[in-house]
């Protein structure tokens, strides 16, 4: 037995909770489905997910705790998303003021999807709260009795992954759809672009001034 049961039913339980408690993620894939319909909040999603797969590795390699440890890597990361938060929200308002004033043709689903898939995957490795989240509490629910701790530790990450896909999937479905529905309407549609570079923004801003090193 790889994990034990006890530990691992504690975790789904606290994995499932954290996941659907609102967060960066939860915001980002509705602020993408606000403005590319589902198919954007879905490839957000799956993005965010390759994001954390990227961070499991390195959990279980032990970089995320160089990373944790280091004050000078944890801001060069933090610093580096919340930039690039602040540029994917200045480009979804600019769109937002274009839009209302013009009714300029939007790319197609496709691209947009893969622009979502791509942001959300960038965003999410470069928040370093993500990797000393694992650093400590993914180890919580590992027994080292039990040996193989670090493939324990990338066991908990994939439950927490799927988790997220399945929550962020489903959230991504019901908020893209209704946001397509109303994005008939283009200035509807300007203004949806316009809240979503708001949550970009709001996100950057979070990133820069909460999402510190703990002391």
């Amino acid at each position: 037995m790889i994990l034990d049961p006890t530990l691992f039913a504690a975790y789904l339980v606290a994995a499932t909770v954290l996941t659907l408690s609102p967060g960066p993620d939860t915001m980002f894939v509705l602020a993408s489905s606000a403005s590319g319909g589902p198919r954007s909040g879905t490839a957000a999603s799956l993005g965010i997910s390759s994001g954390l797969l990227v961070h499991t590795a390195l959990a279980a390699l032990g970089i995320s705790a160089l990373i944790a440890a280091s004050p000078t890597a944890f801001d060069v990361l933090r610093i580096g998303g919340a930039l690039y938060l602040l540029w994917i929200g200045a480009r979804a308002l600019r769109d937002f003021w274009r839009g209302l004033d013009t009714q300029a043709p939007r790319s197609s689903g496709e691209q947009s999807a893969w622009a979502a898939f791509r942001r959300g995957l960038v965003t999410n490795i470069l928040n370093p709260k993500v990797s000393v989240f694992y650093v400590a509490f993914l180890p919580q629910f590992a027994s080292p009795a039990l040996g193989h701790v670090p493939l324990q530790i990338v066991l908990l990450a994939l439950t927490h992954i799927a988790i997220g896909i399945v929550w962020l999937a489903i959230l991504a479905s019901l908020s893209g759809s209704a946001a397509q529905a109303m994005a008939r309407n283009p200035r509807v549609r300007a203004w949806l672009d316009g809240v979503a570079g708001g949550v970009y923004v709001l996100l950057a801003l979070r990133m820069l001034f909460l999402e510190r090193r703990p002391a």
